[in-house]
C-alpha cells in the first residue's frame, strides 16, 4: 500500500496523519515484530550488568525524573 492509494492523505493535516500513523502501529500485534538479534544481546548485556551492580539501578519515578531533567520538561 502506498500514500498515492489514499488520496485523502495527501489533504490530511500532519496532526491527522500522526494521529492515523499511532493507530496503525497499536493495531500490530507486538508478537508479530520480530526482535533483532542485536537488540536482544544488548538487554541479555544490561540485564547482566544489573545484576552484577544492582546500586545502578533507577526507580520508576527516578527515571522519569531524569527523562524530564534531560528533555527539558
Amino acid at each position: 500500500m502506498h500514500l498515492a492509494e489514499i488520496p485523502q492523505l495527501n489533504s490530511a493535516s500532519p496532526e491527522q496523519k500522526l494521529a492515523l500513523i499511532d493507530e496503525l502501529w497499536a493495531s500490530i500485534p507486538p508478537a508479530s515484530l520480530p526482535t533483532p538479534a542485536a537488540h536482544l544481546t544488548e538487554l541479555d548485556k544490561r540485564l547482566a550488568d544489573l545484576r552484577a551492580h544492582p546500586e545502578k539501578a533507577l526507580s520508576p519515578e527516578a527515571a522519569r525524573a531524569r527523562i524530564r531533567a534531560l528533555s527539558g520538561l
